[in-house]
């Protein structure tokens, strides 16, 4: 009985540190939707409470005892080893932070991105310098006290993707950037020249949320347990049953928010599938952003970007923007998906997005190895934009302050955008021997057994493996950057005619 009691006391226990963390993403949403421009010292101070209140119980004495004796237990069976396992990772990593450096990072994260959103609307990097200096050197604080003995830019993608490496960044994207610089070249030799100007017309913010509940609809988010409102930089959080996305709607560019939505309801999915049996105990979670942005960008791209799903749509996206009536499909399906130079990494093309994420990984890896400084950051990003895309920077919004990552403290996660493209290439791949007709399911406006597909082999299993674990497990093989080059070759080839 005391073993018993053991468990469930833990997992009682976490359940509230995860009613801790819920807290804090509802109050993180808050300031980037409705929180008045003035509150950001309040709200900051009050995060940074919650953030060492969950600290404090994390690695409590309590918890300490609970794991020990759970440990001892030789009874338990696979999902109870699997949140132990997860427990005792969790509560290891958080004791080696010391509370006051808990609190300094809840602090400057809030204020750093507050200001960030102001230095962005005035195109000055320099304005919001000084804090985001400040806050590099607390991440950098964080990394060295999780782990002193190894590379700090390692020790944070490890936070977003468990078990990841540069070494296997560096295969990934090395196979990755060779196979998206040929079809870009590719694309870029064909005499088909879609024209993107086509889809830029004039949609009021009207029309753009019925376009978001069409998308919501085909896709079975659930209304009662989610919702949507806008904010500068779109993004996804929440959990179980309070789950909540949010978009821009720009006037004169209807299609940016329809795919902004399609991705963040494909992050929303994911949190709201999670396995209900598991809910608040570590399963119940989901694996990495890596997985978690297989999950946004597969909805995007593989389903939402498909000449099949834009086939199936388009009337009804004529019927809400009457302006598009003046557009053949064909003409359409090829300006969504245009290969084209972007400045803006969440309005490029799903080729050449990955180079974006490349070179972002490049400076993240610089900035942790001293060979670039904060403050070199609008220039270095410049000189990259010219070597990877041909392009000349009008500013510094279209450059080093589009993104709003680095500003929240995120260093590392740039790298789980294109992880997620490379897990859903094998994603994809198995997928098709179980849906072999899924282009034509989706051309006819059917996408639940697409849905039901990564909801059963994905977001049901919640985090009962590692990421790579995982889609090992899905696909019976270690995953590749190859399975999703060649599902751009098939899908451009197509849309290119080479």
């Amino acid at each position: 009985m005391i073993e018993k009691n053991s468990y469930v006391q833990l997992t009682e226990h976490m359940k509230e540190l995860k009613l801790i963390e819920n807290s804090l993403q509802i109050l993180g949403w808050d300031m980037r939707t409705y929180m008045p421009p003035n509150g950001i010292q309040q709200r900051a101070e009050i995060s940074s409470i919650y953030s060492k209140l969950h600290h404090e119980r994390l690695v409590s004495k309590f918890t300490a005892t609970k794991l020990k004796e759970i440990s001892n237990m030789n009874d338990l069976n696979d999902v109870q080893k699997r949140n132990l396992e997860l427990w005792q990772r969790e509560y290891d990593m958080e004791s080696k932070l010391p509370v006051e450096l808990v609190q300094k990072l809840a602090i400057q994260e809030n204020i750093t991105e507050k200001l960030w959103e102001k230095a962005k609307s005035k195109s000055d990097f320099k304005m919001v310098q000084p804090e985001l200096e400040k806050l590099f050197e607390l991440v950098k604080q964080k990394a060295d006290a999780y782990d002193p003995n190894k590379a700090m830019y390692d020790v944070l993608l490890d936070l977003y993707e468990k078990n990841i490496t540069q070494g296997m960044i560096n295969e990934y994207f090395s196979t990755l950037k060779s196979g998206v610089l040929k079809i870009v070249e590719k694309c870029n030799e064909s005499p088909i020249k879609p024209d993107i100007n086509s889809i830029k017309i004039k949609a009021n913010v009207s029309q753009q949320k019925q376009l978001s509940k069409f998308i919501m609809d085909f896709i079975g988010m659930d209304l009662k347990r989610s919702r949507i409102d806008e904010t500068e930089h779109p993004f996804t959080t929440g959990y179980a049953d309070d789950v909540r996305i949010t978009t821009q709607y720009l006037e004169n560019e209807p299609m940016a928010s329809f795919y902004a939505v399609l991705h963040e309801g494909g992050h929303a999915l994911y949190d709201l599938n999670l396995p209900i049996e598991h809910r608040w105990t570590g399963i119940g979670s989901y694996v990495s952003m890596g997985i978690h942005e297989s999950q946004s960008r597969f909805v995007e791209n593989i389903i939402g970007k498909s000449p099949e799903f834009i086939t199936y749509a388009f009337a009804k996206i004529q019927e809400i923007v009457p302006g598009y009536k003046n557009i053949e499909i064909n003409d359409f399906i090829r300006a969504v998906n245009v290969v084209i130079p972007s400045k803006i990494r969440v309005y490029a093309d799903e080729v050449t997005y990955n180079l974006h994420i490349i070179m972002r990984y490049e400076m993240e890896r610089d900035l942790f190895t001293d060979k670039i400084t904060i403050s070199e950051l609008p220039q270095v990003w410049e000189e990259k934009m010219d070597e990877y895309f041909g392009l000349k920077l009008d500013n510094e919004t279209e450059g080093v302050l589009q993104d709003v990552h680095w500003y929240s403290g995120s260093f590392g996660y740039f790298p789980a955008y294109a992880l997620g493209n490379v897990y859903d290439g094998a994603l994809l791949s198995t997928m098709e021997k179980s849906i072999p007709d899924w282009k034509q399911q989706l051309k006819e406006g059917n996408g639940k057994n697409i849905i039901e597909w990564l909801d059963v082999n994905v977001h049901k299993k919640g985090f009962l493996y590692d990421p790579v674990d995982l889609i090992e497990n899905v696909t019976s093989k270690k995953p590749d950057a190859s399975a999703f080059i060649d599902y751009l070759n098939d899908k451009f080839s197509k849309i290119y005619e080479f």
